[in-house]
């Protein structure tokens, strides 16, 4: 009897291991599944990020925009515009730095899906012909954003001390204290009710109906020598600078 118990003792203590030991089996394949799958995880979101930021900065840009037929007239007078290039600075202010919100990134990208829905929306179903650009011009208080001026002119106060008038207008604006009439209501300035026209240099003239071909080979002969003489007088006044140090 006693040998028995002892069999039954040991056989119950072989059975209990074995369990522990299936247990650990089981727990570590648990954890090598888990940490598998997170690193899948983590390998994928990167890639669907990477994929995400490379679209957004590949259609964020005047190249891509411009590859609509109704958007030419825009670039024409963007590309004749300080913020487009042209100027000593060479700096370039993409689309979507003006033309999308940046108070947030989630409101950027939503904002970024709904503006191409629509496009293509008008593009497809559309007649952008039909669209009356200058009339639209006047409603540039709704595609135009504060947060994309201010995500560039981030410090617009400092820059515009030595400038009183500048300085004033734009400490009235900040704190918000400037105020425009939009229609029968007041509202709080925005940058484009005073700067009607930044960004794209006589768009006015590039709208349908364009101007003849003469005329526009005209406009650029004429920003070509308003930059070289600005060009010239700046190279004079540090000429005239250099020669006074010696």
């Amino acid at each position: 009897m006693g040998n028995e118990k002892k069999e039954d003792s040991r056989l119950e203590e072989t059975h209990e291991e074995n369990g522990v030991t299936k247990e650990k089996k089981s727990g570590k394949k648990g954890l090598l599944i888990g940490a598998s799958l997170l690193v899948i995880g983590i390998v994928v979101g990167l890639i669907i990020a990477y994929i995400v930021v490379y679209a957004v900065k590949l259609t964020g840009g005047a190249q891509f925009c411009k590859s609509c037929h109704p958007m030419q007239p825009m670039y024409k007078a963007y590309s004749k515009d300080v913020h487009g290039g042209w100027g000593r600075s060479g700096f370039v202010a993409h689309c979507t730095e003006c033309h999308l919100p940046h108070d947030s990134t989630i409101g950027y990208l939503i904002k970024k899906v709904q503006v191409g829905l629509h496009d293509f929306k008008v593009m497809v179903f559309g007649d952008p012909s039909k669209v009356n650009w200058h009339e639209k011009r006047e409603h540039r208080r709704h595609f135009v954003y504060d947060s994309g001026c201010l995500h560039c002119h981030e410090n617009l106060l400092a820059a515009t001390m030595k400038k009183k008038k500048a300085f004033i207008a734009h400490k009235a604006y900040f704190s918000g204290k400037l105020v425009v009439r939009i229609g029968h209501e007041k509202d709080k300035a925005r940058c484009v009710d005073c700067h009607k026209h930044v960004g794209h240099k006589d768009l006015g003239k590039y709208l349908p109906p364009p101007p003849p071909e003469e005329k526009l080979i005209e406009e650029s002969e004429k920003l070509i020598e308003e930059s070289i003489k600005e060009l010239e007088k700046e190279e004079k006044s540090e000429n005239k600078h250099n020669s006074g140090k010696h």
